[in-house]
């Protein structure tokens, strides 16, 4: 690959995911990540995630359906650990939790966890988003972002809401040239709501079993032996679609 077009990716950071991305994704890039529940999307968000901050990104990750502190545990299994990202005077994370609310009314934002009362609550939630992108690219040329997920969106309000959020938060990411990954569960959505939200994609990653399917705007399909490790992700490019 020339060494302008390189240039113009971003690397994910993630074992052979960045080969089958040619190096990885464009800035201002939404990648949705889709397949059925436990599938290991999950798991590859949250690498994403972590591997930013490694790299000295910050990174913004939405939780609709898990206390922040279940993500922050999660992570942790597979030697991810935050603190050293949130204590320093230049915090380099947000969580945005919607669920903790639900809960526990009363609980309050920490320097790395913003809280949001719904998942329902897309203004609020909106705006907590908007806050944390403002925050973080003041001290970071680079952002990272994960809603983990959408199909939660779309559960709990609607699907033209859910699409337009969508819509607004990749516009948002793009204007600071993020990179910007939102989860998708495929059986859980119905095939018309699904071509409208995967028409909005630059890139698509669908996980079926133990294979890894990439597509992407001007470039050929790929796809490699998937699987989750101890340490995270695992991907081994077999072949162009």
């Amino acid at each position: 690959m020339p060494e302008w077009e390189k240039e113009k990716r971003i690397p994910t950071g993630i074992q052979g995911l960045d080969e089958l991305l040619n190096n990885g994704l464009r800035p201002g890039s939404l990648c949705i990540v889709m397949g059925e529940p436990l599938c290991g999307k999950e798991v590859l968000a949250k690498e994403f995630f972590y591997r930013g901050l490694e790299k000295g990104e910050a990174g913004i990750y939405i939780t609709t359906n898990n206390f922040a502190e279940d993500v922050s545990s999660e992570m942790e299994d597979f030697g991810w650990f935050l603190t050293s990202y949130g204590e320093e005077e230049k915090v380099a994370y947000k969580i945005i939790d919607t669920y903790t609310q639900t809960v526990n009314p009363n609980v309050e934002d920490t320097k790395t966890v913003m809280y949001v009362p719904a998942a329902t609550d897309l203004a609020g939630l909106s705006s907590k988003i908007v806050e944390a992108i403002i925050s973080l690219t003041e001290n970071f040329r680079r952002l990272r972002m994960v809603l983990d997920s959408l199909s939660s969106i779309i559960t709990f309000t609607t699907d033209a809401a859910a699409i337009r959020f969508l819509s607004f938060l990749k516009a948002r990411m793009r204007l600071v040239k993020g990179l910007f990954v939102t989860l998708l569960e495929s059986e859980l959505t119905e095939k018309n709501v699904m071509m409208q939200i995967l028409q909005l994609a630059d890139v698509i990653i669908e996980i079926k079993g133990n294979t890894l399917h990439v597509r992407q705007s001007g470039k050929a399909a790929t796809m490699g032996d998937f699987k989750v490790t101890e340490k995270g992700i695992e991907v081994k490019p077999t072949k162009t679609e």
